[in-house]
């Protein structure tokens, strides 16, 4: 009974791994789709074995003081300094209204 049993299983598992390995057709359309899909991606032997990184620390050093520059610049920009009247949005509506009517008044006709 026993070997009966594991000649079962072997006859199974060897037409399961027989159903596994056989090629089956496939459609042209499929074979094309799927060499148009394979060429678009990268060859890992395009990969540079070495690397590009720049570690020249006089240049990075140059980059940083470049940065702390360009950051200054932008600190000492006056447009970088908090609005004006923004607790009290009423004051700054009549501001605003002010000089909309100083600009109205300075184009009308004489």
């Amino acid at each position: 009974m026993r070997g009966t049993m594991a000649l079962a299983i072997l006859f199974a598992g060897s037409g399961l791994a027989g159903c596994a390995s056989a090629r089956s057709e496939v459609p042209e359309w499929f074979e094309q789709r799927s060499v148009e899909q394979d060429s678009s991606y990268p060859s890992l032997r395009d990969v540079p074995r070495g690397t590009t990184a720049n570690v020249n620390a006089a240049h990075w050093a140059q980059v940083g003081a470049e940065t702390v520059a360009a950051g200054q610049a932008m600190q000492s920009n006056p447009r970088l300094q908090p609005a004006t009247n923004t607790e009290n949005p009423t004051e700054f509506l009549e501001e605003a209204r002010e000089d909309l009517e100083e600009t109205r008044a300075s184009h009308e006709p004489y």
